[in-house]
């Protein structure tokens, strides 16, 4: 089975779940939906058959923009900004943010993700 994970750059979540799920055996592909240059991102998703998105708006993004298919969509709702997501509002730079990533938002990501498998 070939997963497509999106999140907005394909920098982040989803390679670290793209990573994830291959750890597990499966066919594991990412990008960001706002990476669309010379049509690689429709060619992933051509080849795919399930996606998984990172949360709504990246969704709604892949929806807007890409033919889908039909294929089957996976939802779930992740932010790895840290003045998003911390109560200070404060973002965090080198080192803060990847231990922000590593302590709030990697966990987080399999701890959603884990409730789909298996595919």
């Amino acid at each position: 089975m070939k997963i497509l994970v999106l999140c907005a750059y394909g920098r982040n979540r989803s390679r670290y779940i793209a990573n994830y799920l291959s750890e597990k055996g499966y066919i594991t592909n990412y990008d960001g939906v706002l990476n669309d240059e010379g049509g690689i991102v429709q060619k992933k998703i051509n080849e795919a058959d399930v996606i998984i998105t990172v949360n709504k708006d990246v969704r709604d993004l892949l929806t807007e923009k890409f033919n889908c298919g039909g294929k089957r969509i996976i939802e779930i709702d992740v932010d790895d900004r840290p003045e998003v997501v911390l109560s200070t509002g404060k973002q965090l730079t080198g080192d803060d943010w990847y231990r922000f990533q590593e302590e709030y938002v990697y966990p987080k990501l399999t701890e959603q993700i884990d409730k789909f498998l298996p595919f």
